[in-house]
């Protein structure tokens, strides 16, 4: 029985053996990716997969944004390109001039975007668009058509796409109706936003908008349009904004705007319109009238519009403003008079304006002074937050120009000619968080300047003549984190004295002092400043010395950004191969002091001798640490000196002590003992010398010490190893010379043990490897034979059906066997509503009602 055992076993095995391989190439290639597959296959068309069930078309990218499937192609051609009816977005965008797009009827369709929602062909090239081209697109909502030399556009183009909201269409030479003419440019009356800008419209009929009744964007602005009917917005009842900038429009007809009730922003920037006055547009919330040819504002030219909010009269080189041209504009909140030649400004202006928040007048190079009294107020205080008032040639600002300002939170008085500033201008101003004056006359500030601006957080100060500035200054500034000085004439930091708080500037994270004629910036100077972050110094005469070195180290320590951009800027004109170096303390270092100082050491503190020799006598038990106390006081010479030069400097010494014990009437046993000792230590010489140390001499002024407290005091210095003369004294202090070999001694053993321990483990991973093994092989052996004997004892099965056993085994083992999946077989498709789809979350969602991003 038991050989014919072996030999079934024997025969089962061979059987085995042989069908072994077969097997294994059927179970690697039912394992196959099914993107394997796919790319294998080479047809016409090369097929990449999208979403992994639906091939991108050839010159296309397809990705997916925010659960849309968007197509970004490089050009649009019927018959080779076949789209997923997944796409929801397509974009073209810079492609081939040689070869323009054509867009024929139903082409969308055609190449498989029936379900397409934008369409954005751009930067290109477009000769031809079929009236039917986006006919059946029910989902299309958005269609971008920008810079495509379209000539010609059917109006009836888009009259069956119900969902189309945004159409943007400029820098496009297109043809529009005549002056005079019946005819309209589109039928798209669901189009909300329309922007035909730069597009050669010459002039606009009454009827060219007839048919887009649902407009509440037109963007015509870049058509060098000349006249304008007044009926041409009548039909646009929705209209909310309007943008007629850049054009040569002379002047608006009263009544343009007559029928426009929603009409809320009205741009008419750099036209040559010379007056608003007349226009009715009651709701009007911002006009923008800057650059145009207004030259005089009157007290009735906003009459009809007296619900503006935002004015933008800057760039008109007006002259004069009447006193009382904005007491009507009661909801006014925002007013720029700036780039103007004004050369006085009333205080009555802004009398009646008290929802004023933004106030500038800046870049009025006529304008000498402020109100004396300020800014009269109906309300006693104004809600103003921002002044800007730069480059306006201000000479002085007086104590009461800014008294009704209290609520101001910025103010710009940059670019001026200011000299003297009182400590009462800004302390009508408590909520100040930014002071701008920067690039006027001041040669220096009173301590008491920021005295009631406890918040404030940034000061600009640069390109002021300043030379002295007192660090009182900044007293009563806790929050200030900025603080630019650079472009000035200082010569020191700051002044600092006695009393100052340790909190001063604690906040401060940047500081720019460079451009200026500072020698020495002192550590003590900079060390309130906790939070530093950023420190410009470049530019400086700085000069190396230890207190430079001590600055360069503390910087280091904390961090402290040299602000490297604004250096090398500032270095442009002196060195251009300064510029290729990364700014660094380190780049400081070596341009300030040379190669020889690139490392800059702290100071050690200064000790007295006698504070050495005071710690000798506190520690008289011999447990003092000889070490620190060489350290802080002179150090030893750390020269090689030969065993005798070093012998008799220790002698002499000794000697010394010797003859100061008898002025002093001291033991003579102890003078006896110390002769003993040197006499033994000349005798000496030929034996190794454990430790070479050279004591630090007793000052010449002697301290009067006690007769009992000297008696106390015994230092032996065990200098040779085997010297018995030193063996019968009771030594307080051992400096020992072998202490780092002792040191070094305690871890001889340690990798012997760690040697032994990973070779255990790694015996007993060995040992539990195989015993997984033999146990593997076992549930094996035991699985087979029982498979072999169920195989066997089934009627009419012989040794000759092995194959039948090992293929039973083998379902048995491996599980059902993987079906075949066909090539061309499409995988199982996923389908999206489209429907489904919003407005906010397309890729062309206009968020400023400016269509130019779609």
């Amino acid at each position: 029985m038991g050989v014919r055992f072996r030999e079934l076993f024997l025969l089962l095995a061979v059987c085995a053996l042989s069908l072994s391989e077969p097997v294994n190439k059927t179970a690697k290639s039912s394992t196959i990716p099914i993107f394997t597959q796919y790319d294998d296959y080479e047809g016409d068309e090369q097929e990449v997969l999208f979403n992994e069930d639906r091939p991108c078309p050839r010159d296309c990218i397809c990705t997916v944004f925010q659960g849309y499937k968007i197509a970004k192609c490089n050009r649009l051609e019927l018959g080779t390109q076949k789209f997923g009816d997944d796409i929801t977005d397509l974009v073209i965008e810079n492609a081939d001039p040689g070869l323009p797009i054509k867009l024929t009827d139903h082409i969308f369709r055609k190449v498989g975007l029936h379900q397409i929602a934008t369409v954005k062909i751009v930067n290109s090239t477009i000769d031809y668009v079929s009236p039917r081209a986006f006919y059946g697109l029910s989902e299309l909502y958005a269609v971008n058509l920008v810079n495509n030399n379209l000539k010609d556009l059917h109006p009836e183009t888009f009259a069956t796409n119900k969902k189309l909201l945004l159409l943007t269409l400029s820098h496009n030479p297109l043809k529009f109706p005549e002056s005079g003419s019946d005819e309209y440019f589109l039928n798209a009356t669901t189009v909300q936003e329309l922007e035909v800008s730069y597009c050669s419209m010459k002039n606009i009929s009454a009827n060219v908008f007839k048919n887009l009744s649902g407009l509440m964007y037109l963007n015509v602005a870049g058509n060098n349009l000349t006249d304008i009917e007044p009926g041409t917005f009548k039909k646009l009842l929705d209209l909310e904004e309007l943008d007629l900038s850049d054009n040569n429009i002379k002047s608006l007809p009263d009544d343009i705007f007559s029928e426009n009730n929603e009409l809320a922003t009205l741009n008419i920037q750099r036209n040559p319109i010379d007056t608003v006055y007349g226009l009715q547009i009651s709701d009007l919330l911002t006009l923008n009238a800057g650059q145009t040819k207004i030259k005089f504002v009157g007290p009735s030219m906003f009459n009809g519009m007296t619900y503006i909010a935002n004015l933008n009269l800057s760039g008109n080189k007006m002259q004069q403003i009447h006193n009382q041209a904005f007491h009507k504009l009661v909801e006014l909140n925002y007013l720029d008079l700036s780039y103007n030649n004004l050369s006085f400004v009333s205080s009555e202006l802004i009398k009646e304006n008290i929802e004023l928040d933004i106030f500038k007048i800046s870049n009025n190079p006529l304008l000498r002074y402020l109100p004396v009294e300020g800014f009269n107020c109906s309300a006693e205080q104004f809600n103003i937050y921002l002044f800007d008032a730069s480059n306006c040639g201000l000479e002085e600002i007086y104590d009461n120009s800014l008294k009704t300002f209290t609520a101001l939170s910025v103010i710009n008085l940059s670019g001026n000619n200011i000299k003297t500033i009182s400590n009462k201008v800004f302390s009508v101003c408590p909520k100040l968080v930014e002071i701008n004056l920067a690039d006027n006359m001041l040669t220096t500030l009173d301590v008491k300047i920021f005295e009631k601006n406890n918040e404030l957080g940034k000061l600009f100060l640069q390109g002021n003549p300043l030379k002295v500035l007192s660090a009182e200054v900044f007293i009563h500034t806790p929050l200030l984190t900025w603080l630019d000085m650079s472009n000035a004439e200082l010569t020191a930091l700051w002044k600092t004295n006695k009393n100052q708080p340790q909190t001063l500037l604690a906040n401060l994270t940047f500081l720019n002092v460079s451009q200026n004629h500072i020698i020495e910036i002192k550590q003590t100077e900079l060390d309130t400043l906790n939070h530093l972050r950023s420190l410009d110094i470049s530019n400086n005469p700085l000069v190396c010395n230890r207190e430079f070195e001590n600055l360069m180290t503390w910087l280091s320590k904390r961090k402290v950004s040299p602000n490297a951009n604004t250096a090398l800027i500032a270095n442009l004109a002196t060195n251009p191969k300064e510029e290729e170096e990364t700014y660094s303390w380190e780049f400081l270092t070596r341009k300030t002091c040379g190669a020889s100082s690139v490392h800059p050491v702290e100071p050690l503190p200064a000790v007295s001798d006698e504070e050495i020799w005071e710690r000798i006598d506190e520690d008289a038990q011999g447990n003092f640490d000889l070490k620190n106390t060489l350290d802080d006081g002179k150090l030893a010479d750390d020269t090689k000196v030969n065993d005798n030069k070093l012998n008799d400097e220790i002698v002499d010494d000794l000697d010394k002590d010797d003859d100061d014990d008898d002025e002093n009437d001291e033991d003579e046993d102890e003078n006896e003992d110390d002769d003993d000792a040197s006499e033994d230590y000349d005798d000496g010489e030929g034996d190794d010398v454990d430790l070479k140390l050279k004591l630090i001499e007793k000052p010449t002024m002697k301290k009067p010490v006690a007769k009992q407290e000297k008696e106390q005091v015994k230092i032996a210095i065990k200098l040779l190893e085997n010297d018995s003369v030193y063996d019968d004294l009771e030594p307080e202090v051992y400096v020992q010379a072998s202490v780092d070999e002792q040191q070094h001694g305690r871890y001889d053993y340690l990798w012997p043990i760690l040697i032994a321990i990973f070779s255990s483990l790694l015996l007993l991973i060995v040992i539990a490897k195989v015993v997984m093994i033999v146990c593997s092989r076992r549930n094996k052996q035991i699985r087979y034979n029982s498979a072999i004997i169920a195989a066997m004892s089934q009627p009419g099965r012989t040794k000759k059906d092995c194959g039948l056993v090992y293929q039973q085994l083998s379902e048995d083992l491996t599980g059902p066997a993987t079906p075949k999946l066909s090539r061309y077989q499409p995988l199982p498709s996923v389908t999206v509503n489209a429907s489904n789809m919003s407005y906010e979350s397309s890729p062309f969602h206009h968020s400023n009602i400016v269509p130019e991003a779609v």
